[in-house]
């Protein structure tokens, strides 16, 4: 091969014969690690995103119970006392999997009567629990999202 540059003129490559198949290995092999980290990293991201997802969508289940159950105390027929709907193991439909296929949770509401101290002053209320369980696809792990709300008697 010729060099391209005059022989009075510094060039940048002292041998312009070409590059080694051992550079080309490492190169492909550079790419490879590079390519194979990228792709891990986007396949854990896809997981986060839906594992996020379903606890998002199990939260906003959770929190519109607790608002029914706001609803059906505070407009019952009887004011005189507290009516709240418990029940366990209600199956409610948390996202799907692949085409029309369900990812099932069980949505359970359970209640306890407390007293809450204030110097001399007693309060009675009761504490609401909704609970959303559900068993991961993936990994095989069962997965829990609880709230609470507390309704003061009046």
């Amino acid at each position: 091969m010729t060099p391209r540059f005059l022989h009075d003129k510094p060039c940048l490559l002292a041998n312009e014969r070409g590059v080694t198949l051992l550079e080309i290995l490492v190169t492909t092999l550079v790419l490879a690690v590079l390519v194979i980290t990228v792709y891990i990293g986007i396949e854990y991201a896809e997981k986060t995103s839906i594992q996020n997802y379903r606890n998002r969508a199990a939260s906003l289940i959770a929190s519109g119970e607790l608002e029914r159950q706001y609803f059906i105390n505070k407009y019952n027929a009887r004011n005189d006392q507290n009516l709240f709907d418990e029940f366990a193991n209600r199956e409610v439909v948390l996202d799907y999997i692949g085409r029309n296929k369900p990812l099932l949770a069980s949505k359970s509401v359970s209640r306890v009567t407390d007293t809450e101290f204030n110097g001399s002053e007693q309060y009675r209320y009761d504490i609401i629990v909704c609970t959303v369980e559900w068993r991961d696809p993936f990994s095989g792990n069962s997965r829990v999202v609880r709230m609470r709300e507390d309704f003061y008697r009046m």
